[in-house]
């Protein structure tokens, strides 16, 4: 935010004066937003990067590529540059457009990956428009002296590739619940299978990679969990091992409440793919009905 001081002289004999302080927000071009949108099959990853425009004027981008950061490096020798045939983009206002990379996982070991932690996206635009409509003098339009000339703008943004993409180590899953339903005070069994997708990689792998730590987080006023929360479990280090973890609960209210979920602190979420972890939402019915009466006792 910066503020911007106007003086304005007006009347007949420019005898009267305006002064006001104007506060100014500049915003940038564009608001960036990027997915992995496929894995080929030679491990081609293709990198989608949305621009939305956030100005009233058209944007011309004359070219676009990404400063790679370690553990991410360009196909061939293309340094992140499309063809010059797919130049130039044009974004009509307040719209957005797409552009596709394509990147290849570096072999590179994890010192050198954390030298350079981030990408960087560089746009070359322009604003099409000319900015001295409605300008009063004393504004001097400049001429730049060739017709037609245009000023090329960079804009730049912040990209972070997580390792790996696309390509977990684990996959978790949670079971059916019983068909009978849920209801408050009777005990229930959450079961979640985890199956390991492949090897962890160099940096992940403990002295007992055949052991997984999991952990139970429930809500302590909807749940009551019997049994351990948190505990090892082992899985072997074949690709394909599957094992399930089942913990016993008991719903203390009724209603629809978000049931526990099952946690792996040990791994990167990068690492686990979750297919699904569990509902959003289960039903849990209210207790069954039951009636008591008093009888008396003579005494």
């Amino acid at each position: 935010m910066r503020t911007i001081a106007l003086k304005l002289e007006f009347g007949a004999f420019h005898n009267q004066i305006f002064e006001r302080t104007l506060a100014v927000h500049f915003t940038h071009p564009f608001y960036v937003r990027t997915r992995v949108t496929d894995k080929c099959n030679d491990g081609t990853l293709l990198l989608q990067v949305i621009l939305h425009s956030e100005v009233k004027a058209v944007l011309t981008i004359y070219d676009a590529w990404i400063d790679l950061q370690d553990g991410f490096v360009h196909p061939g020798q293309t340094e992140g540059r499309h063809k010059s045939s797919f130049f130039p983009l044009i974004i009509s206002p307040t719209s957005k457009a797409g552009i596709l990379f394509s990147i290849f996982l570096d072999k590179t070991n994890a010192e050198e990956a954390m030298k350079q932690p981030e990408s960087i996206l560089n746009i070359k635009y322009g604003i099409s428009g000319d900015r001295t409509i409605g300008a009063h003098p004393p504004f001097i339009n400049e001429s730049t002296g060739v017709d037609g000339a245009r000023q090329e703008l960079i804009f730049k943004s912040v990209i972070v590739l997580q390792r790996p993409v696309l390509d977990p180590c684990l996959a978790v899953g949670f079971l059916p619940l019983p068909s009978d339903g849920l209801r408050v005070g009777q005990l229930v069994k959450m079961q979640w299978r985890v199956e390991r997708l492949k090897d962890l990689n160099e940096r992940e792998i403990s002295e007992q990679n055949d052991e997984v730590l999991y952990e139970v987080n429930a809500n302590s006023g909807n749940w009551m969990i019997a049994g351990r929360k948190r505990g090892h479990v082992s899985l072997s280090k074949n690709q394909g091992a599957r094992i399930i973890i089942t913990v016993l609960c008991m719903p203390l209210v009724a209603g629809y409440v978000r049931p526990p979920l099952l946690g792996l602190p040990e791994i990167e979420e990068a690492n686990i793919r979750c297919k699904p972890s569990g509902p959003h939402l289960v039903c849990v019915l209210p207790p069954t009905l039951s009636s008591s009466y008093c009888v008396p006792v003579n005494s």
